[in-house]
């Protein structure tokens, strides 16, 4: 209609107060849509879940249909919700599907899980040079938001500043009327201290069970069927050849075949190489994979590769999808932890797992043979809590070598490799 101006003249007759005024075209008006929906999901915080939407059957049932209907109020009505759900059941899919519907419509959304938020305002306000925020920036950004979903809630490390900070953000939230979608596993968030926010005016959805989907994943090669050949029959507790190098092994085997039966919270092994630590996690999942578990047994450096390379990815392979099923899995197994380059983001995306599971005391199975004081000390500190899991030391000649194994710092092992 422009031949590319941009803009058209209104043809109204003389004296008209629109007479000679020019307007955007349609097609600009629709280039201006479209940068406005680019902005709001850029300041949404979505990341690999701005594309997430549920189908039209799926939006259409409950209780999706209430948390869409919920996302469609207006803003300047006050209004709460607690969408809570166990592992699995699509609460984060929905809370997503929430924010996209808002920006879908030109309307803002903020999208947060709450651990990451906590790690930004923590590094924010630790930041001894300026970044895209200040604390105040961010923290006032978040509080004032007119649609806030903090999802995974009750995943968090429940400190004192934690706890702190995420009272006066709710706080603020509830007393100027800011529409607010809290997600988390239970209805219960008295163990974070805010329960007192969950009144009788916070409207509450509660999903059903997990979705059925593929029972067995790996990263690293320890394909199912690679993973049926380890049971604990086939374990050598007697060591390499029989000849007695074996310290410890019949009470190791016997220690985690014992907690593959009802397995609950963390079994840390800690040895060195070729003792039998790999094979003792494969029979564990191989057990629970056969009582009809959801388990995953990932090598952790072949899991920090995919979950890097999982950033340009969509749909089932994109990082969001990894991170959540293996927060959510049954039974999750690391193998090899300390293994990995130690980088900033890989310490805190391996925290950030790992504090999950050790909070909702989810079974999680960790082989090591570095020792803990080497390990981050987040991430230490839960290895060795006796409250939530147990460690075991395994000693005996390396099962390849028929020689001592060694547990290594990972100090020798950067100058191992310098080497």
């Amino acid at each position: 209609m422009c031949g590319g101006a941009g803009y058209v003249r209104v043809a109204r007759p003389v004296g008209d107060p629109e007479f000679g005024q020019v307007q955007p075209c349609e097609c600009r008006r629709q280039e201006q849509e479209a940068r406005a929906a680019e902005r709001l999901q850029r300041l949404s915080n979505l990341g690999p879940l701005s594309d997430a939407r549920l189908t039209e059957d799926q939006a259409a049932a409950e209780p999706a249909l209430a948390a869409c209907a919920f996302a469609d109020e207006a803003d300047d009505q006050p209004g709460w919700l607690l969408l809570s759900g166990i592992a699995g059941s699509g609460r984060t899919e929905l809370a997503a599907e929430m924010a996209n519907r808002r920006i879908a419509d030109g309307r803002s959304a903020l999208y947060f899980v709450t651990a990451d938020l906590l790690d930004r305002l923590r590094a924010a306000m630790n930041a001894t040079s300026g970044g895209d925020f200040s604390f105040a920036l961010l923290f006032e950004h978040v509080r004032d938001a007119p649609f806030l979903i903090l999802d995974d809630l009750d995943c968090i490390s429940p400190t004192d500043w934690a706890r702190e900070k995420l009272f006066q953000l709710l706080n603020h939230r509830r007393n100027s009327g800011r529409r607010t979608v809290l997600v988390a596993e239970t209805a219960d968030l008295s163990a974070i201290g805010l329960q007192s926010f969950l009144t009788l005016d916070v409207a509450r959805l509660e999903l059903g069970e997990a979705a059925v989907g593929a029972r067995y994943r790996e990263f690293g090669g320890m394909t199912e069927e690679v993973l049926s050949q380890y049971t604990f029959d086939s374990f050598r507790a007697e060591g390499l050849g029989g000849r007695g190098e074996a310290e410890n092994l019949p009470g190791a085997k016997a220690l985690v075949q014992s907690w593959s039966e009802h397995p609950a919270g963390w079994l840390t092994l800690i040895g060195g190489t070729g003792v039998g630590k790999t094979h003792l996690a494969a029979a564990a999942a191989n057990a629970r994979l056969t009582a009809g578990d959801r388990v995953c047994f990932a090598v952790v450096p072949e899991l920090l590769d995919a979950l890097r390379a999982s950033y340009r990815d969509d749909g089932e392979a994109s990082f969001e999808a990894i991170f959540a099923s293996l927060k959510e899995v049954d039974l999750l197994v690391l193998d090899d932890l300390g293994a990995h380059q130690a980088t900033e983001w890989a310490s805190e995306k391996l925290y950030q797992l790992c504090a999950s599971r050790y909070l909702r005391r989810a079974p999680t199975l960790i082989t090591t043979n570095v020792a803990p004081e080497s390990l981050d000390p987040r991430l230490a500190s839960r290895l060795l809590d006796s409250q939530r899991g147990t460690v075991q030391h395994v000693k005996a000649k390396d099962y390849r070598t028929d020689q001592e194994a060694m547990v290594v710092s990972r100090t020798r092992r950067r100058s191992r490799r310098r080497g």
